[in-house]
């Protein structure tokens, strides 16, 4: 075990750098103009890429010495991430610039003279790091310094990056290959009923997505201006911009779905259809929230649980007679709901108490299909015991078969039918029976009349 206590010489140094630093601290760092500032900045961080400097040192040491091992730790790494309470990426990053910087005496020299910054040591770690062109970067320490002293940041990383791909041809090919094959996209709703929207490509793809993204958010921002200068004129700056950056951008994300459901409903001879979402309000909730919205009061609402109105068998109880979600179950807050109505952006659909369409706005075109529709927005997935297939994939079928119309039943009307996927509307064959209740409750039954629960 160490004795704790600082070397003679190393101890006055860094006393004399607290006092230097406090004598920094009590002077302030005002700047008197704009030239001032950037001399300042210069200067600050000069030294700070100094103490960086041995910072990362000080890792390459106890790594050397194996000085972590006296404490149980399993690296340098860890050691000082522990001593210096460090996030695990600062913690490797030190460790990781110290091994680059011992095959590479010239940028540690740079480094520790303050000609080049914490940043582009990191990069060049990165590179260090790539097994493959490790030792090709080790012959181009002179070249390193030369560029990261005279470029700024992004040309020096975009340099370097370049560079590695080039030399690691094979390398970069395979992972932009990884990319490609593993990319995706989802967008999944949280549990307060918001969505994220997460994706991963490859370069190319990437590189289109990123282009037209751009474009469209530029688009968002002359419209936010014009608006700007309508209301402020000449006085006008980016503060006076009704969205935020983030707001632009996605609003220009949204415009391009928009956008790709408009081609998709204009496609001719490759049969394309409208794309429409379907938002399910019950009537109740539908008429107090146009009252809110009209500015009257509807007073408190009244809330009942019941018994399983949504057919999950979950053993919740749901909220009686509520609902306004898409067809498929996923929630819409209804004021949205209500709003989106009104001005035609969704087509609205309005059930009653027994889960039955009771009306069915419609966007700009007409839909054929009307009656199969207004069975699947009665629910949210197949109507089987334990099926949890969305309404989406799910098949419409008479609930009393269409052979039984001459004795009164079969009829094709929203309240003889009912979503069955192909799995289980194939049942219906071998002698089950599905019914609905009053209250909108299925009931699947055996060929010899029990109950499924």
């Amino acid at each position: 075990m160490g004795s704790g206590v600082l070397d003679a010489a190393t101890a006055a140094a860094i006393e004399r750098v607290v006092g230097g630093l406090d004598g920094l601290v009590e002077a302030g760092v005002e700047p008197v103009d704009a030239g001032d500032a950037v001399v300042l900045v210069q200067e600050l961080e000069v030294q700070a890429r100094r103490l960086r400097a041995l910072q990362v040192d000080l890792v390459d040491r106890i790594d050397r010495r194996g000085l972590h091992r006296v404490d149980g730790h399993a690296s340098a790494k860890v050691m000082v991430r522990h001593a210096a309470q460090l996030s695990n990426a600062e913690a490797c990053r030190r460790a990781g610039a110290a091994r680059a910087l011992r095959d590479l005496p010239a940028v540690r020299g740079a480094f520790g003279a303050g000609r080049i910054g914490a940043c582009q040591v990191d990069r060049i770690a990165r590179a260090h790091g790539n097994g493959r062109v490790r030792e090709r970067l080790c012959d181009q320490d002179e070249a390193l310094v030369a560029q990261a002293v005279a470029l700024g940041f992004e040309r020096f990383d975009a340099t370097v990056t370049d560079w590695v791909r080039r030399v690691d041809e094979d390398g970069t090919c395979d992972r932009r290959q990884r990319s490609h094959e593993n990319r995706d996209a989802k967008v999944v709703q949280d549990f307060d009923g918001s969505w994220n929207l997460t994706a991963g490509c490859g370069s190319l793809s990437g590189a289109e997505l990123h282009e037209i993204l751009r474009r469209f958010v530029e688009a968002e921002f002359v419209t936010d201006w014009a608006k700007a200068r309508i209301d402020h004129g000449d006085d006008a700056t980016v503060e006076d911009l009704a969205r935020t950056d983030g707001q632009r951008r996605f609003d220009a994300l949204f415009e391009i779905f928009q956008r790709a459901a408009t081609a998709q409903a204009g496609a001719g001879a490759g049969g394309g259809s409208q794309v429409v979402t379907d938002i399910v309000i019950d009537h109740a909730t539908f008429e107090r929230h146009l009252r809110r919205l009209a500015g009257a009061d509807p007073g408190p609402v009244e809330v009942h649980l019941g018994s399983d109105r949504d057919g999950v068998g979950d053993g919740v109880g749901d909220t009686v007679g509520y609902r306004c979600s898409t067809i498929d179950g996923h929630p819409v807050d209804p004021t949205e709901a209500v709003a989106a109505a009104l001005v035609g952006h969704v087509r609205r659909v309005v059930i009653g108490a027994d889960s039955v369409v009771i009306d069915l706005g419609r966007r700009r075109r007409l839909f054929t299909g009307a009656a199969q529709l207004a069975v699947k927005l009665a629910s949210t997935h197949c109507y089987w015991p334990g099926c949890h297939v969305p309404v989406t994939d799910c098949q419409i079928d008479h609930l009393l078969p269409w052979a039984d119309h001459d004795g009164g039943g079969g009829r094709t009307n929203p309240g003889n039918g009912g979503p069955a996927c192909g799995k289980h509307n194939r049942h219906k064959q071998h002698g089950y029976t599905v019914q609905r209740d009053a209250a909108g409750h299925w009931h699947t039954y055996r060929p010899d009349g029990t109950e499924i629960h």
